[in-house]
């Protein structure tokens, strides 16, 4: 969703679609797989909470809050099946129907990961299910539903504690198995405290480029989770590395073998034409493009516009359709030096990050100094911007 909702517009196609999602909940709660729903589809929470994460997407990248009003009792009643099936709080199995088969946590991994392993199952769901509360307080803040917002706040917060005493290893600064989705998750959805949080970063990457040898270890799950990460901590040179191993598996190994579209398995198994992996595509635009929404803001009414350049890469030209018009950001790095255009369409407000450690840059042939050595964001409303600084 992430990534075909950054590159296409589809608010239509998901209006329609999360309508079959409300249609196919039943009595008591539960959601099945897919919908619409014809026969008793593999899968778990991560998919039976689409109906709470798509129209979350849905509202920040169309700006449709007539959806979210009309799906928010689906995505509370689905909720309330959710606690019944969290004993002590944490959710665990719930029972195959004959609409639904399966509890997956992360599913679709490489040869030499568990995807199956019990505590991985129970870490990627009940982290997930943290993202739908938040996602859900966010939604009743919208909605103008402020008991609400307060009770999702107080779910999330009381889940996030107990996940954290729950799974996490301090000898080993690592949660669950200690597989990329295990560490990665759990630092995407605040399970870790802040204190915490270099250590468990950096467990990731040993596990990354020691244990995996650089590669991709997760699936279908773990691919948007490591992408999000991946950005929000502007870890281009990881995520570029791994894109570029041309072995198994990996992207480079699928072309190298043939492929035309993205495989069902990372080894080529079943479907040659699949999703399973394509949420990597919204690092593309969101990371070396450097187009952010700002997380709260719809339809790319308000942008961040910070460009991370993995090594070896000297340009981008990136262009994002929004509501309100063409944002595009087209960057080149020359001897050092950055230069970047930026057009925000009118109706758009967009932050442009300078990166730390710049003392100055030039914005539309004017120079400006930088206090300090932090990251300093220049606001500025539609129009287009040449912005230059020395890396």
């Amino acid at each position: 969703t992430e990534t075909a909702q950054t590159m296409f517009d589809l608010g239509p196609l998901y209006s329609n679609w999360l309508q079959a999602w409300s249609d196919v909940i039943r009595e008591d709660g539960g959601m099945p797989h897919t919908a619409p729903n014809p026969y008793a589809a593999g899968g778990g929470p991560y998919w039976c909470g689409f109906i709470i994460t798509a129209s979350w997407k849905t509202y920040l990248n169309f700006g449709d809050t007539a959806l979210l009003r009309k799906l928010y009792p689906v995505m509370q009643h689905w909720l309330e099946y959710v606690q019944h099936y969290s004993p002590n709080g944490l959710l665990k199995k719930w029972p195959d129907t004959d609409y639904r088969g399966w509890y997956l946590g992360d599913w679709a991994v490489p040869a030499g990961v568990d995807q199956k392993a019990e505590t991985s199952v129970n870490l990627v769901n009940n982290c997930f299910i943290t993202v739908c509360y938040d996602n859900m307080l966010k939604i009743s803040r919208v909605l103008g539903k402020l008991e609400d917002e307060s009770q999702y706040r107080q779910k999330k917060e009381r889940l996030q504690k107990l996940i954290h005493e729950t799974f996490y290893d301090p000898v080993k600064n690592s949660y669950g198995t200690g597989s990329q989705i295990d560490l990665a998750y759990p630092l995407l959805a605040g399970i870790v405290p802040t204190e915490l949080k270099d250590k468990v970063n950096q467990s990731l990457i040993r596990e990354t480029e020691i244990n995996r040898q650089g590669h991709f270890a997760c699936g279908l799950v773990g691919i948007p989770v490591l992408t999000e990460w991946s950005t929000k901590n502007q870890m281009a040179d990881l995520m570029y590395s791994m894109l570029k191993k041309k072995d198994y598996p990996g992207y480079l190994f699928m072309l190298e073998n043939g492929a035309t579209t993205t495989w069902e398995h990372w080894n080529g198994e079943r479907s040659r034409i699949h999703n399973c992996y394509n949420g990597i595509g919204s690092w593309f635009y969101q990371a070396v493009g450097g187009i952010c929404p700002d997380g709260e803001t719809p339809a790319y009414r308000k942008v961040i516009i910070r460009p991370q350049i993995p090594r070896g890469v000297t340009w981008a030209r990136t262009y994002k359709e929004t509501p309100f018009g063409r944002i595009a950001v087209n960057w080149s790095l020359e001897d050092g030096t950055l230069k970047m255009e930026v057009s925000i369409p009118l109706g758009t407000e967009a932050g442009i990050v300078i990166p730390s450690g710049i003392s100055k840059y030039r914005m539309n042939g004017s120079e400006y100094e930088i206090p300090g050595d932090k990251n300093n964001t220049v606001n500025v409303k539609s129009g287009t911007y040449l912005i230059s600084y020395t890396l």
